[in-house]
């Protein structure tokens, strides 16, 4: 799935060299954007193989934290942008030492956004591929990689700056030695983007 991205990611830079005027204030061309925000978090994970009292579904849990989208891609017109995404919530839950670690919760791959009449400021979104779950600052800590979908609506309320209501949902799993653990996290997301075009 690396190489894939890797192979999209090249194929939209490709397809954007063709249009020397990226960065004219045109949706149409190379786009580069970022954005952070507040998340809501809500999930559940199995374990199996584990063995009693482990193993089954853990209750629903609820946290708050951070959110961040980082794309790049093409538009291919001032209606529609294609592009790679990652687009993920941030926050902290308590591992089985009783410590407090920062979780990554994520979906990336292919994104797109289409712009419900051309100059309109008002942007739907979609969002197809991987799902991850992750202790990012832990070392060795692995991670889980599963499917993982998103969308979302957009209003541009100034020239490159949007405000953006999306969600994400994943089922990301990991397997070792006969061990599962598989997450379903729902994320709700608002944040202010900036689009660089």
């Amino acid at each position: 799935m690396k190489r894939f991205a890797s192979l999209f990611i090249v194929a939209i830079l490709m397809g954007s060299s063709t249009n020397v005027a990226a960065f004219d204030g045109q949706l149409k061309g190379f786009v580069l954007g970022g954005g952070v925000g507040g998340s809501w978090t809500s999930f559940t994970q199995e374990l199996s193989g584990f063995g009693a009292p482990f193993d089954g579904t853990s209750d629903r849990e609820n946290d708050i934290g951070f959110a961040t989208d980082f794309k790049i891609g093409y538009g291919v017109n001032d209606q529609f942008l294609l592009y790679y995404v990652n687009r993920g919530s941030w926050f902290g839950l308590d591992n089985v030492l009783g410590e407090t670690v920062t979780i990554f919760n994520s979906v990336g791959l292919v994104g797109v956004s289409y712009y419900v009449a051309p100059a309109s400021s008002t942007y739907i979104m979609g969002l197809i591929g991987i799902a991850s779950w992750s202790a990012v600052f832990e070392e060795d800590s692995g991670g889980q990689i599963g499917f993982g979908l998103g969308a979302g609506v957009g209003y541009e309320f100034a020239r490159h700056w949007a405000i953006e209501t999306t969600f994400n949902w994943g089922n990301p799993e990991d397997s070792e030695a006969g061990l599962k653990v598989s997450t379903n996290a729902f994320a709700l997301m608002v944040m202010i983007t900036g689009l660089a075009y």
